[in-house]
């Protein structure tokens, strides 16, 4: 399946759902008869205005983003089968809040579905996984603006890879830094005198130890939803940047222990090496992706060879690692 089908065997899209944050490239187009309202930052005019090359996949929003909660924004509850956030919730200031507000906006057998972006394998790499201390914390302040210290941290960290910023490859080699502290600095001090929204990945997460914020959030009491169905892309595919996962309050208790979840969480922290030559491939890939990875390390070393690699079949089975050059939402 390819990214789009993907998501789709998540949930069922034949109801009555909200897509939030659409943009430019909506999973689910009014104008492909899918029953759906939206919510955007700005109206459909702006963002075609600000995405000109892609003004014409952009449709009318129905809600527009003034600052409010999205259940105070749309104003009624249960009122939806499904509620869709493709690369949303990581720049929400209250993450708590956000999942209630889908809670309250969905019926009960309502699902949320996200894809969330994964922290190793995109700009976001060299920052830590976000804690749920650091959740309830903004919960209890009912955060509408992101702090001066997340800012800064933002923009002190965040980087490229080979010049793009989303990979697939399982090492920090070609990471550069985007920005240097005085220019973190700078945000920081403008940003405690002005009341201007930032917009920022406010929230980091590997994918199992989101499985993990989840089901805490939930034990604890914070949220009613658990996990429906989760999926994680595998090495040397194109998406390995964002995993996808889907919730609802009628869900089963995740029934994996705490400890687990954790422990995976910090494997998959350590599956990305400092180089290429400290990377455990050999652990990692099976056969055919180590004789692809072998391959693209001698196309680094031998320019020579691409003709030859070229005619081969492995030329095409490594099309991925060549397109990623720019991001891919």
């Amino acid at each position: 399946m390819d990214r789009r089908e993907l998501l789709l065997s998540l949930f069922d899209s034949t109801g009555f759902g909200l897509e939030v944050g659409p943009s430019y490239n909506p999973l689910l187009p009014k104008s492909k008869g899918f029953n759906v309202e939206t919510v955007d930052h700005a109206d459909a005019a702006t963002l075609r205005r600000k995405y000109g090359e892609n003004a014409s996949q952009i449709e009318e929003v129905d809600y527009v983003s003034d600052g409010r909660s999205l259940l105070e924004l749309i104003g009624q509850k249960e009122k939806y089968d499904f509620v869709f956030a493709s690369h949303v919730i990581e720049h929400v200031t209250d993450i708590v809040r956000f999942i209630q507000d889908c809670e309250a906006l969905l019926k009960p057998n309502g699902v949320l579905v996200l894809a969330v972006p994964d922290k190793r394998f995109c700009f976001d790499t060299l920052r830590p996984v976000s804690t749920i201390g650091q959740a309830l914390q903004a919960y209890i302040e009912m955060r509408s603006r992101h702090t001066p210290g997340m800012l800064f941290d933002h923009l002190l960290s965040i980087c490229t890879k080979a010049g793009g910023i989303v990979w697939i490859e399982p090492t920090f080699d070609d990471v550069a830094l985007m920005h240097d502290p005085k220019q973190a600095q700078d945000l920081f001090d403008l940003s405690q005198k002005d009341t201007e929204y930032n917009d920022i990945h406010a929230w980091q997460f590997t994918p199992t130890f989101f499985r993990y914020f989840i089901k805490t959030l939930r034990s604890l009491g914070y949220i009613k939803s658990g996990e429906v169905a989760f999926h994680k892309n595998d090495a040397i595919q194109l998406h390995l940047h964002e995993f996808y996962v889907s919730l609802s309050k009628t869900a089963p208790m995740l029934d994996i222990p705490d400890i687990d979840l954790i422990k995976t969480s910090e494997a998959e922290l350590r599956e990305i090496a400092v180089s290429r030559a400290a990377h455990p491939l050999e652990s990692v890939v099976e056969a055919k992706d180590r004789e692809i990875l072998r391959l693209q390390s001698e196309l680094r070393q031998s320019r020579s060879e691409t003709q030859t690699l070229k005619t081969s079949s492995s030329w095409k089975l490594t099309a991925p690692l060549r397109y990623l050059k720019s991001a891919v939402r």
